[in-house]
């Protein structure tokens, strides 16, 4: 076991779902395996409305092994505290294997890695964008040695970074794989522009 250390800084230009009143948002941050669940909730901000910002850190216990096997999933929802009930405004999935030192051209992961995510609505629609910064430091051996099955083709870029080094391409792709490889691609291309 290892740690994954974030920081959930702030989001940007979110999908307003409140119309009437100012958005106080909050996020969740889950760290999704094979059958544990880890779930910690940011403070809610006030006071930035479609922008907010909460620097919050978090600590997760990583297995190793299934990091590796591409079998862990962060995932961050963003929710609009309200009187009457809160409401999804959307969220960010991240395969941990993304993320690991090795395999992103990160190096050791002793320094803290800034990356900024699309934030996918419950439409479905992409709107707005999720940074954090995250390490994991004391990862040993190689980020991968088995490839998960759900890995997009070599044509395509993963995540913040323009270049990873590439799995063998899965035999077919199903819908949702197919929609977060494009939001892959797009984050990929966005990433070039800053």
């Amino acid at each position: 076991m290892t740690d994954l250390e974030l920081n959930i800084n702030s989001a940007s230009d979110l999908e307003n779902v409140n119309y009437i009143t100012k958005m106080n948002v909050y996020a969740v941050i889950t760290l999704v395996g094979d059958k544990s669940i880890q779930k910690v909730k940011t403070a809610v901000d006030r006071y930035g409305g479609c922008n907010p910002n909460w620097n919050h850190a978090v600590k997760f216990s990583v297995n190793e092994r299934l990091a590796r096997e591409g079998r862990l999933t962060l995932v961050v929802g963003l929710f609009s505290s309200r009187l009457l009930g809160d409401k999804d405004v959307g969220n960010v999935e991240v395969p941990l294997v993304h993320l690991l030192p090795s395999t992103n051209g990160n190096g050791n992961g002793h320094e803290m890695k800034f990356v900024t995510y699309q934030v996918r609505t419950p439409s479905e629609k992409m709107k707005g964008s999720l940074t954090f910064s995250y390490r994991i430091p004391f990862f040993s051996g190689p980020a991968y040695q088995q490839v998960p099955a759900s890995w997009a083709s070599p044509s395509h870029g993963y995540g913040p970074y323009g270049y990873m080094p590439q799995p063998p391409p899965p035999p077919q792709y199903t819908k949702d794989e197919e929609r977060l490889q494009k939001a892959d691609l797009a984050i990929s291309a966005l990433s070039l522009f800053r």
